[in-house]
């Protein structure tokens, strides 16, 4: 497989839940990140640097976290070099409806591997466009599985949604 040596273009969007990081390629949105300390300061904010996608990442990042439905296609994002089964994986997951949760078990069957539960785990913590490839929305079958951010930053993400990761699932 050929090495992705793109020029990564990195930016900021400052909102009242902290800066998100964005990193686009020429071929689209390569990573999106939840805000963190290790959010580099002397990022630029996105504005219309990207193009009409970037405005979109704005646009659809500002519906999110107002708890409206708003996704991006899968052709926005650059996931060239990234494992086969980790993008059959981050499909499967993107097709997950808006406010609802799925186990690892119903990933990985959506995805075409029904034994390959814990690799199906592993895509989702390996994830690089959290939010838009709703990794959030993936639970364990008894309990609420795992987020790389913790296990806060996943029960706001669905509460946004409204879903209540407390309430057991029926």
């Amino acid at each position: 497989m050929p090495k992705h040596n793109l020029e990564r273009r990195r930016y900021r969007i400052t909102t009242p839940w902290g800066a998100w990081q964005a990193v686009f390629t020429e071929r689209g949105l390569y990573e999106f990140k939840l805000p963190s300390a290790r959010t580099p300061d002397g990022l630029p904010e996105l504005r219309g640097q990207e193009g009409p996608l970037g405005v979109r990442v704005r646009k659809a990042l500002r519906a999110r976290l107002d708890g409206r439905r708003d996704r991006l296609p899968w052709e926005a994002f650059d996931l060239a070099g990234r494992p086969y089964f980790h993008r059959r994986i981050w499909r499967a997951m993107q097709r997950i409806p808006f406010g609802e949760v799925r186990t690892y078990g119903d990933l990985a069957r959506a995805a075409g591997s029904p034994l390959a539960v814990r690799a199906a785990g592993q895509a989702c913590g390996s994830n690089p466009i959290v939010l838009f490839l709703p990794c959030h929305r993936v639970v364990a079958s008894k309990g609420p599985g795992g987020f790389g951010a913790g296990l806060a930053w996943k029960r706001k993400l669905l509460a946004l949604e409204g879903y209540d990761l407390r309430i057991k699932r029926g």
